[in-house]
Formats: structure tokens, sequence, C-alpha cells
């Protein structure tokens, strides 16, 4: 049997989710991870000499490796744009921990960077891997519940004020680049777009309700799609009681994902019922299914890893891009100067309109209850 080649893969970050990464890479029959770089000394030993490899203190030392292929990036948000350029300037394919930066015109000169010096830029949008999501998606697009005209999508969490205090970039414009959107919703904001499709104008509310950030812990948006589908999106980092729901409604059914996901297909179509000669019965009968998923054979961050060492090895391109990844940050981005600005933003957006708005919050950093604009 021929040997596969392996992709030789660093991370850069093992403090949080970038041993995650280095559990993935080391794990997997597609990559070898070949050295790890933090900044703290004890977390970057710990974890190379977990895995028996090199740690650097400093990423560029790292990226001087001849045969280093790749590199995962798994630092606080502020930090990703410049790492990923620096690694694609030194030869390096990118892997890069969401968000893919903090606004969208970093995400521009990520995608163009790469597309200049011909490698891979791909996104962990984990996700798009996991069973349950990806039958969703299935669902959709083999027109199922027919085609999309509306979708709910809740993403309710908690986080208390000792998560954002433990970390100093957290909770900042200038670090974190936002707060619930940016961070803990973004997976989710990812996915819609995925399932209906190119968003083409946003109306969007943030506030700070009750944590001491900077940034936001409550948001809301309407997005309406380029199919003519709308939107609802909700997220906190507020709710002890947390919530994850989808609902998405078709001419020929609905789709819904609480404590399971489950379908109903209509006998007729909307369109058909609404031209039904009487007022109020219709007739229609539908029944509630329980959609069978299948179990997830392995963990959705090594899933993702393996697909982007497939994009180089293969050279195809990877399930999330640059460029798909970009528009996630498009949306929160968008969201975000809509409620400061008080209109819906077309997309694509303005980027001069948000890298503004960014670096005035940098500078002036407040809370966002809408009482304070």
């Amino acid at each position: 049997m021929i040997k596969m080649k392996k992709v030789k893969m660093g991370v850069i970050g093992v403090k949080g989710i970038g041993r995650t990464h280095a559990e993935a890479i080391a794990s997997s029959e597609k990559t070898e991870l070949r050295a790890v770089t933090d900044i703290n000394e004890k977390v970057g030993k710990t974890v190379a000499s977990n895995y028996g490899v090199e740690w650097y203190r400093n990423y560029e030392e790292m990226l001087e490796l001849r045969d280093l292929d790749a590199v995962s990036i798994c630092t606080p948000h502020f930090l990703h744009c410049q790492m990923a350029l620096k690694s694609l300037d030194y030869g390096k394919h990118v892997l890069v921990e969401k968000p893919m930066a903090i606004s969208v015109s970093e995400a521009d000169e990520m995608i163009q960077k790469s597309r200049e010096k011909g490698l891979k830029l791909a996104v962990v949008f984990n996700s798009r891997m996991r069973p349950i999501n990806r039958e969703i998606k299935r669902i959709i697009d083999a027109g199922e519940i027919g085609e999309v005209y509306r979708a709910h999508l809740e993403t309710c969490i908690f986080r208390t004020q000792a998560y954002y205090n433990r970390d100093a970039w957290r909770g900042r414009w200038a670090t974190e680049g936002g707060g619930v959107l940016i961070n803990q919703s973004i997976h989710d904001i990812d996915l819609f777009q995925w399932f209906l499709g190119r968003p083409v104008k946003v109306l969007g509310q943030i506030d700070t309700i009750y944590h001491d950030i900077e940034v936001e812990d409550l948001a809301s948006a309407v997005i309406l799609f380029e199919n003519g589908a709308q939107g609802i999106f909700q997220a906190s980092t507020i709710d002890p009681i947390t919530v994850r729901r989808i609902e998405i409604c078709g001419e020929k059914g609905k789709i819904q994902l609480n404590e399971s996901l489950k379908k109903a297909i209509l006998g007729k179509t909307v369109k058909d019922l609404i031209s039904a000669e009487s007022v109020w019965n219709v007739g229609q009968k539908y029944q509630w299914f329980d959609v069978k998923v299948e179990e997830e054979e392995r963990n959705s961050h090594q899933a993702i890893i393996e697909d982007f060492a497939e994009a180089i090895l293969f050279d195809r391109k990877p399930l999330v891009s640059g460029e798909e990844g970009r528009v996630a940050i498009e949306i929160v981005n968008a969201i975000i100067l809509s409620s400061f600005e008080g209109r819906a933003i077309s997309l694509p957006m303005d980027r001069r309109a948000y890298d503004n708005l960014l670096n005035r919050l940098k500078k002036e950093p407040r809370g966002n209850k809408a009482s304070s604009r």
C-alpha cells in the first residue's frame, strides 16, 4: 500500500482551542503536528511535550521551518489577520479559527494575499461538519420543503462576568472585535447563510444589557436573502436558560431543530392552499417526523482540519474557503453598523463605513445600550 503524504502543520496559540487543534492534527492520518507556538512558555512547552514536537515563543521562528506546510491560527481575534498575512508571506497554507478577522476589510486582505501566493486559506466553521447540520442542508438542497421563504434562528446562551475578566482581550472592540455576534454566535450566522444562500440586506440592533464590557451581549437582526427569503436572527450571552432553535419554512414543508430535528411535509404547496376556495378550513393535514441523523464519527474540528489537509493534498477548494468565511464576518459587521446608524445595510457593505465605526469604538469604547447612543 502506498503511504499517503501528510500535511505538516504548526499551531499558533495553544492556550485554548489550539489544544483541540493540536490533538486533531496529531491524531489524523492526513496531518502531522510539526510544532506549536505560544507566548506563554509554560502552556507552549506543556503542549509541545505532550506530542513530542518543538515549541516556539515567536511564531515567525516557526514559520521559518522549511518542512512546515501549513499553520492553524488559534489566537485572539485581533491577531488573526496579521498572523495569516505573515504566514502566507512565508509560503504556508492557512487555517484560521473563527472569526477569520474582526472586519470584512481584513478578510478581504487575507483572501487577496492567499490568491497572490497561490495558497489555501480556510476558516474553522466546523459546525458545517456536524451530521445534524449537514442533514438540514441536504433537506433544503434536495427541495424536500420546497423554496424557503422564511427562517428563524436563536442562539441564546450564558456567560458570566468572570468569563470576560479572565482574558484581557475579551469584551473589547479593539481585540475581540465585537461580542456575542463575532464570538459565540458566528457559527450559527455561518450556518444561516450556508442554509439559505447569499444575504443581500441586513437590519440589526445590538445592546449591552448586563455585562460590564464594551461590546454587545444581546443582538437581533432581520436578514434578507437573495432568493427573497427573510431570516430572523437573535443571539445573547445573558440567558441562563439557554436555547438553540432553528425553524426553516418552505413552500412544501418545515424543518425545526430544538431538542431534536423534525420535519413536516405538506400535501399541497403554500400557494395551492392560499388559492383554496374555503375561507378557513382548507383541509390540509400534515404530520411531524423525527429526522434520523447519523452518529458523529469524528470530532468536528478534526473533520474540518482533515478537509483542509485534503484541499492541500489534492489541490481543491476547502469546504469553508476564505471567501466562504468572509460572508459571516460581513453579516456581523453589517448588524453592528446597522445598529449604530439606525438603517438597513445593503451587501456587499461599505467597508470604509464599518472601519470608521470600529476605529471610533476602539478609541472611545462604551457600552451599546440604545439609550446611550
